[in-house]
């Protein structure tokens, strides 16, 4: 992986390579194997390489066509780069190197725009075509998001890059933080696409590409996730055949992805996905397989004794990392660093050490983001799945009858509500939904259900709660089954925005390459035709990927349930990380600064030192922007 940035100015407008050369400084950490510029007119270009399939300097970036009239920086990787080679040959074209990046060149030059959704990887590119007197420049994204692309239009000129921070060279980019988007970040504890913090930066939509020309830019889709739900599913099979396939599928997919001329390993955290991956990996042979795991000294929070046996019976080269709050405070503050934009998983401080211990031993890692999506993973989507019978009741009747429940409880003092009482009043509460797109907004992101109207009391920049953010998003899957649209929600919100998001920013905050292999296009597209009920049966979530993994795993790992990555946030806030409450939130610091009411986030501070209850995430939400802050606009 690698990181890109770039400038298209007004034409007649010269590139400053002073300028080029700045914001590909601040992509060091993305690529510290080699740095390249090329400027033509009002096009630059500029990369940070990391050294992964060819290692020879002529894979460097910028890469050109043969005539140099067609240049790209990309940062990703191909995974059908040798197939896409064989038929550009077969057609006349001719390849330098052993790079997927050339690939890219010779795909556009046969394809033009058609050829984006031949590319099989995650990605994100600019391409210049210089070919023509009117110049024009290509930002693409991966289907699914999993390379970021940030970019800004102001006067004519269009400046991009992979993070925030060389952008914030440029001089025309503005600081002025989106104030209304606070309320969607500390829902979802992300910004949701296409959205940055930022007033003036925008992000690439996944699956899309903007083609850029003089005082113009227009986006263009080449893939959208609606395809999985329009795909026919196929029944009548019997499900034997359908774990073989998989078996199949998965075995081809992984090999695919194991293609590197660096050390390659898999993170594993010993649960359905992660699991599935190593299995795969050791059945492909070659060397033993290294894998990484992180765990605690609490045990309601370690998942390293389900990682050692996987790790034992497939007869991997195992490497462990257990963790204590110490190991987090320096790494606490360098967060902004790699993440440029507020972002609040507290799981990414966890995802930062791990990729940081395997990144001592290896350079590429396998990951198994994007299972839970694809194959109804999350509690939150047993959850949404027995609501559909609720969602069909008016909003008046569910209203009335969750209104009374919430009100009766909620006149009781809160410290003496038994923990199961506390959890009713919370159901009650969020029950009173109006419509779809507020049902589905409880339920994405990483503090769970709110009531978004008491969440709105932290911010003063009070948002439209009469227009949730998903009501676009829920007006396109009109049509579809409720199943299907749970899986479409997840898919273009928290999978890009928070799952993918977190893994890029820590893997490359160390120079590690992560792949996702239940994103290749081919699993992709096998979850697309398995019928529902090989997904989630008889209330088991990820039922056919558990199936399979009764083939070589003991029940203890194909049986367990879903752990999560989780940190001991609550304790932590409580004790060796309170300093970032006294500190951050202060109420005379909040009040100077404008962002929060201060007296509502006193409160929920309060109340979680004394125990009364647990506001651990939605405190680091508030704590992390604070932070992003001061590393960015103080």
């Amino acid at each position: 992986m690698c990181g890109i940035s770039g400038l298209f100015t007004r034409p007649g407008e010269e590139v400053s390579p002073d300028l080029l050369g700045k914001m590909a400084g601040r992509m060091c950490h993305r690529g510290p194997d080699a740095q390249g510029i090329f400027r033509h007119g009002s096009i630059g270009l500029a990369h940070r390489r990391l050294k992964v399939i060819d290692l020879s300097d002529e894979a460097n970036q910028p890469m050109f066509n043969e005539d140099g009239r067609v240049a790209i920086v990309f940062n990703g990787e191909i995974y059908n780069f040798r197939e896409l080679a064989e038929d550009l040959r077969a057609r006349g074209h001719t390849m330098k190197t052993q790079s997927d990046t050339e690939i890219i060149i010779h795909a556009y030059e046969q394809w033009r725009e058609d050829s984006f959704r031949r590319l099989n990887g995650l990605f994100a590119f600019a391409l210049a075509d210089l070919r023509d007197e009117t110049p024009v420049l290509y930002l693409v994204r991966d289907r699914f998001g999993a390379k970021p692309l940030h970019f800004t239009r102001r006067d004519g000129k269009v400046d991009f890059a992979t993070d925030i921070k060389p952008l914030l060279e440029v001089p025309w980019v503005g600081r002025d933080v989106d104030r209304a988007l606070l309320f969607h970040y500390l829902k979802f504890s992300h910004l949701p696409l296409p959205h940055s913090i930022l007033r003036d930066v925008h992000q690439v939509r996944p699956g899309t590409w903007l083609r850029i020309e003089p005082g113009t830019a227009r986006e263009g889709t080449y893939w959208d996730p609606i395809e999985i739900a329009r795909s026919p599913v196929e029944d009548g099979r019997k499900e034997e055949d359908w774990l073989d396939e998989l078996e199949s599928i998965l075995n081809r997919v992984v090999r695919r992805q194991m293609i590197s001329d660096v050390p390659l390993g898999c993170l594993l955290s010993g649960g359905i996905d992660s699991s599935l991956l190593t299995m795969a990996c050791t059945a492909a042979g070659g060397q033993r397989l290294k894998t990484f795991s992180i765990g605690y000294h609490e045990a309601e929070f370690d998942e390293t004794p389900h990682a050692r046996l996987v790790a034992a019976t497939l007869g991997t080269d195992h490497h462990e990392l257990i963790v204590t709050p110490a190991d987090f405070l320096d790494l606490v503050r360098l967060v902004p660093t790699y993440y440029d934009v507020p972002f609040a998983d507290p799981t990414l401080l966890s995802t930062l050490l791990l990729c940081r211990f395997a990144r001592e031993h290896v350079t590429v890692a396998l990951s198994g983001d994007g299972g839970d999506e694809l194959f109804f993973g999350y509690t939150y989507h047993q959850a949404l799945h027995r609501l559909r019978l609720l969602a069909g009741v008016p909003p008046w009747a569910r209203q009335g009858l969750f209104r009374s429940v919430d009100d009766f409880l909620g006149a009781l003092p809160a410290a003496l509500l038994p923990h199961r009482l506390q959890q009713v009043r919370k159901a009650a509460e969020i029950l009173q939904f109006r419509d779809e797109a507020e049902m589905f907004s409880y339920f994405v992101g990483t503090i769970g259900p709110m009531r978004l109207d008491r969440l709105a009391e932290l911010v003063l920049e009070k948002p439209d709660l009469d227009t949730p953010l998903f009501s676009g998003m829920v007006l396109e899957l009109d049509g579809l089954s409720w199943d299907e649209k749970i899986t479409q929600v997840f898919l273009r919100s928290f999978l890009p925005d928070t799952v993918l998001a977190k893994t890029d920013r820590a893997s490359m905050a160390y120079g590690l390459e992560a792949r996702v292999p239940f994103l290749d296009d081919e699993l992709v597209g096998f979850s697309a035709r398995l019928p529902f009920s090989l997904k989630y049966k008889r209330g088991i979530k990820k039922y056919i990927l558990r199936k399979l993994l009764t083939r070589k795993l003991p029940p203890a790992i194909s049986q367990r349930s879903k752990q999560g990555f989780s940190i001991p946030l609550r304790e932590w806030l409580r004790g060796e990380l309170r300093y970032l409450l006294d500190d951050y939130l202060e109420e005379g610091r909040l009040r100077r600064e404008g962002y929060f009411e201060p007296s509502a986030v006193r409160r929920l501070v309060r109340e979680h030192l004394d125990r009364r209850a647990n506001h651990s995430h939605l405190l680091w939400s508030i704590v992390s922007f604070q932070l992003w802050k001061e590393a960015y606009l103080d």
